[in-house]
C-alpha cells in the first residue's frame, strides 16, 4: 500500500514545485502553441527532448494532447503529474516497435479522441539529444506534421549523471518554450531514414531566447 502511495505523494510534490516556478518565473510562449489549443484545426505530434519535459508539463496545460510515454514506474509518474494539468497519456513498452502498439494509438488520436500528441525525441532511454527513428515514423503513419518544441531556462539544476540531463528549474525564472513552424513528413523523407528531415528538426530547435 505504502509503495502504491509513494509515487503519486512524489508526483505532487513535483507538480506544487513546478506550478511555484511558473508562477514565480517570466514565462514566454512563442511560436504556434495556438494550434494545441484549437479543437477544430489540424493535430500535430510535438517532439520535445526528455530532460526537458519537467519545464514543459505546466506550458501544456488547456491543450488537447496526449503523453506517449512508457509502461514502467517512470510513466507512473509522468501519467499522474499530465493528469494534474488536464491531459492525458498513451503508455508505451520501451521497445515502441514491437506488438501493435503503434496501431492502438493510431487508432485513439486519429479517430476515437481525435487529438495532438507528444512525444520525446531522444527518449525513453537515449543517447542524448540524439533523434530517434519513431517519433517521426508514427508522425508519417498519422499523416500528420511534426512541431518541434524547444525549452529555454534561465536558471536551472541539470542532473549530469542521468542519460537526459534532467533540468529542474529554479523559481524566480525565466523560461521560454518555443512551439515552432510544423514540419511535414513527405514520403521522400523515408529514403534516406530522415535524416535530413532531422537536421532540420534540429535546426528548429536551436532558437535563440527570448529574455
Amino acid at each position: 500500500m505504502i509503495k502504491g502511495i509513494l509515487p503519486k505523494i512524489g508526483a505532487q510534490i513535483m507538480v506544487k514545485y513546478i506550478e511555484f516556478v511558473y508562477a514565480t518565473s517570466k514565462v514566454h510562449y512563442i511560436g504556434h502553441r495556438d494550434i494545441l489549443t484549437n479543437e477544430d484545426g489540424e493535430k500535430v505530434t510535438a517532439l520535445f527532448w526528455h530532460g526537458d519535459s519537467y519545464c514543459l508539463y505546466p506550458a501544456l496545460k488547456g491543450t488537447k494532447i496526449y503523453i506517449v510515454t512508457t509502461k514502467d514506474k517512470r510513466g507512473d509518474y509522468i501519467s499522474d503529474i499530465c493528469s494534474y494539468f488536464g491531459y492525458k497519456t498513451l503508455r508505451l513498452p520501451d521497445n515502441t516497435e514491437s506488438g501493435n502498439y503503434i496501431f492502438k494509438i493510431a487508432k485513439i488520436v486519429n479517430g476515437e479522441d481525435l487529438s495532438n500528441i507528444a512525444i520525446t525525441m531522444d527518449g525513453p532511454l537515449g543517447p542524448y539529444h540524439i533523434p530517434k527513428d519513431f517519433p517521426i515514423a508514427f508522425t508519417y503513419l498519422l499523416k500528420r506534421k511534426v512541431m518541434p518544441v524547444s525549452i529555454y531556462v534561465k536558471r536551472k539544476i541539470e542532473l549530469t549523471r542521468r542519460w537526459d540531463r534532467y533540468k529542474i528549474p529554479l523559481p524566480f525564472n525565466t523560461i521560454t518554450v518555443n512551439f515552432n513552424q510544423p514540419i511535414e513528413v513527405l514520403q521522400e523523407d523515408k529514403k534516406d531514414k530522415f535524416k535530413a528531415l532531422k537536421c532540420k528538426i534540429l535546426k528548429a530547435m536551436e532558437f535563440i531566447p527570448l529574455l
